[in-house]
């Protein structure tokens, strides 16, 4: 049976969930509305796009604290503009460089410890922390970010989705003549 390795479903899935966002937020800058983009919200009573941002982001910042053990400084998640949103995956990009497999892999925490809006504290192991929460939740506010600049008007299509997660056994589309 084939297995998946904890590296590749967090820091793997994690690095490509924000290299996705960073190809997003550079089209979204040559919007006309580029300026309110960051504001923008799918529905009245949800995040803006910012803060969808900074969800997938977060997540794959306590990834490497709750999976590695490391205490990491606190970042603001004050970032309202979309340079600054760059800025921010980019960061994170260079968290996740810092984590090797072994980091993840070798004496692996089995435990995760979560409190989740009201509900906990309580233990769940990695496995589900990962596969029942964490993957999950980047998956949710990755689309949520992309449907808020499909409705904007910005031209997107799936492939804009996939393309990262997909890169290791789909080609790129040649360009365009």
């Amino acid at each position: 049976m084939a297995t998946i390795s904890l590296y590749d479903a967090t820091i793997g899935v994690s690095t490509r969930s924000l290299q996705t966002l960073a190809d997003l937020i550079k089209k979204a800058q040559a919007h006309p509305e580029a300026e309110s983009l960051a504001a923008t919200r799918l529905y009245p009573d949800m995040l803006p796009f910012s803060y969808q941002v900074l969800i997938v982001s977060n997540f794959a910042k306590k990834y490497v604290e709750r999976l590695t053990g490391r205490a990491l400084d606190v970042w603001a998640d004050d970032e309202k503009t979309l340079d600054e949103l760059v800025a921010r995956v980019e960061k994170t990009l260079d968290l996740l460089k810092t984590v090797s497999r072994e980091d993840i892999e070798g004496d692996a925490v089995t435990k995760v410890s979560l409190k989740i809006g009201p509900y906990g504290p309580f233990d769940a192991t990695t496995q589900q922390y990962v596969l029942g929460y964490a993957m999950p939740n980047i998956m949710f506010h990755l689309s949520i970010a992309y449907a808020i600049l499909r409705m904007k008007g910005i031209e997107l299509g799936k492939a804009d989705l996939i393309k990262h997660f997909a890169a290791d056994f789909m080609p790129a589309p040649a360009p365009a003549s």
